[in-house]
């Protein structure tokens, strides 16, 4: 069985054309749990699965509040378009993940940053590495469906 999420309307100030005027842009986000060694929370922002990034990113402050200790963690960088580079602090946690019908959970080495995100990054390492994703633009929908490499709940 697989979880389908519909995209989410972002809205726009002004028409779109390359989307043939729409006031809004199609993204696929979604609403994961993240569970540290001290509690779990539900990710307070609709986070972005985003196949051109490399890791799954959060906000640095998440880390605290699930307890998770970066003092020591492993480290590394990302990018994005306009080409400045932010920290990474890598550790594992828990990721629990839910379209309402079915629920998946499974233990995932994740980036911790504390540069501005626009929105949590569910990118490959600890999330799509785990699931195949179907985008179904003309629905304005994704599916995942996990593959061979999950090893989770």
């Amino acid at each position: 069985m697989s979880m389908k999420f519909p995209y989410q309307p972002i809205k726009l100030n002004k028409a779109a054309w390359t989307l043939r005027g729409r006031f809004d842009r199609p993204q696929p986000l979604l609403t994961a749990a993240v569970i540290g060694p001290s509690t779990g929370v539900t990710v307070p922002q609709l986070g972005l699965l985003d196949t051109g990034s490399d890791d799954t990113v959060f906000p640095e402050r998440l880390a605290a509040q699930i307890g998770v200790d970066l003092t020591n963690a492993p480290t590394g960088g990302a990018s994005g378009v306009g080409g400045g580079t932010a920290l990474l602090r890598y550790a594992e946690v828990i990721l629990r993940l839910s379209d309402g019908r079915e629920h998946r959970q499974w233990t995932a080495r994740v980036g911790f940053t504390s540069a501005p995100l626009r929105r949590p990054l569910f990118g490959f390492a600890g999330f799509l590495q785990f699931f195949t994703a179907s985008f179904h633009g003309d629905r304005e929908e994704v599916e995942l469906t996990i593959n061979g490499l999950y090893q989770g709940t």
